[in-house]
């Protein structure tokens, strides 16, 4: 099974969503190839959220392995990590991103600091 990667984009060019106002998540394999659309409750609502929101976005996307997003909060961050996935903040276009992702997992790292 190939590796999964879950992003945030309103355009699906640019990594540009923040994690709690995406209404959708776009999944891609680790090479860059598009494998669906997933449709998504924002976790955020006028401020607000609570650990449920989290959770149906976590069930949403369990299937994967990381979570692009342009910003995350601490909270949404924490919960989502508690839950194993790894998170990356990344303002740029989604195939960079992923290039990135690749190289990062293909050498086993431990953080990604220039994504």
């Amino acid at each position: 099974m190939s590796i999964r990667i879950a992003v945030a984009s309103r355009d699906g060019k640019f990594v540009n969503e923040h994690f709690g106002r995406a209404e959708r998540f776009l999944i891609f394999d680790l090479k860059g190839k598009f494998l669906e659309e997933r449709v998504s409750e924002r976790v955020c609502q006028n401020g607000e959220h609570d650990e449920s929101s989290f959770e149906k976005t976590a069930k949403l996307l369990s299937d994967c392995k990381a979570i692009v997003v342009s910003k995350i909060g601490y909270g949404a961050s924490s919960y989502m990590e508690s839950r194993g996935f790894e998170l990356f903040e990344a303002g740029m276009p989604i195939d960079d991103a992923l290039f990135k992702l690749r190289k990062y997992y293909e050498r086993g790292e431990q953080n990604v600091s220039d994504l």
